[in-house]
């Protein structure tokens, strides 16, 4: 199964933050096999929070000459993908059930996406055979390859935010387009503001519902774990905190909004107990 994180304006809406929350709930409370990458060129952080490592700085870039996209692109190339292949392109987290396939470290734009529109679609399909759930990172807008794999993809998670004009645009632009295929996200969720998601819900009634739409609320702590490359320390820690603990609303909503998510994209997972409505 894949299922691509994507929104229409780049920075505003927390997408990173979205898919590693979601991954990482993905692998440490559904303990489904799950795999995580992105397809951006640049101006992206998903390695960042989970390795002390980033394909784009050049102190770190040999890290990544054996793992990543491109040396998997590589393999595939070459051979039919397996199992044994593809781990060696990656890196996987112990206990966790999370996997790590790190983007790009090319430095040719041109190079990069002609490679990727040859190969993505098959790769992707060949990469979901041995995983339960893909995650892509995809870039924002009406990038071609974006919507190349968004096309392919079982669930369209639209990153949104409070912004109440960009979400208008969104529906403007691309509602028709994914509307049987969307899970709406609100990311950096304030719930004090006038925009929270019951009157997001009621402003886009035909198309936000309570079953296809969750929020990941702003969390300093969350925050500042992805900074200090401890996410998944962060999420071990606090995923069975106590109900007077600071990160328990966020660890709650959070919770409420991956369990939707993996529902509307047809997965199936274990007891929902407390987590049906928001």
């Amino acid at each position: 199964m894949k299922i691509a994180f994507w929104s229409p304006i780049h920075g505003q809406a927390g997408t990173t933050s979205n898919i590693l929350i979601t991954a990482l709930m993905t692998g440490l409370v559904f303990r489904k096999r799950t795999l995580l990458t992105q397809t951006h060129f640049n101006f992206n952080n998903l390695e960042a929070p989970l390795v002390d490592y980033n394909p784009k700085n050049n102190a770190s870039a040999d890290y990544y000459l054996d793992v990543g996209l491109d040396s998997l692109i590589r393999s595939f190339k070459a051979a039919r993908l397996d199992k044994a292949s593809l781990e060696n392109c990656c890196i996987a987290f112990p206990d966790t059930n999370v996997t790590l396939l790190p983007g790009t470290t090319k430095s040719n734009k041109d190079s990069f996406e002609a490679e990727m529109g040859a190969v993505i679609i098959n790769l992707l399909r060949s990469i979901e055979e041995l995983y339960s759930v893909v995650f892509i990172d995809v870039s924002p807008g009406d990038n071609p390859l974006s919507l190349k794999i968004i096309e392919d993809s079982e669930l369209v998670v639209v990153n949104l935010s409070q912004n109440i004009a960009i979400t208008q645009i969104y529906f403007n632009l691309y509602g028709d387009r994914l509307k049987s295929r969307a899970f709406y996200l609100f990311g950096d969720y304030d719930r004090n503001s006038k925009y929270n998601l019951g009157n997001l819900r009621r402003r886009f009634s035909k198309d936000i519902t309570v079953l296809n739409s969750g929020v990941i609320p702003y969390n300093p702590a969350f925050h500042d774990s992805q900074c200090d490359t401890r996410t998944i320390d962060f999420l071990q820690k606090n995923l069975n905190c106590s109900k007077d603990d600071e990160n328990y609303y966020f660890i709650m909503k959070s919770l409420k909004a991956v369990t939707k998510l993996l529902k509307c994209a047809g997965m199936d997972i274990r007891s929902e107990e407390g987590c049906n409505k928001q």
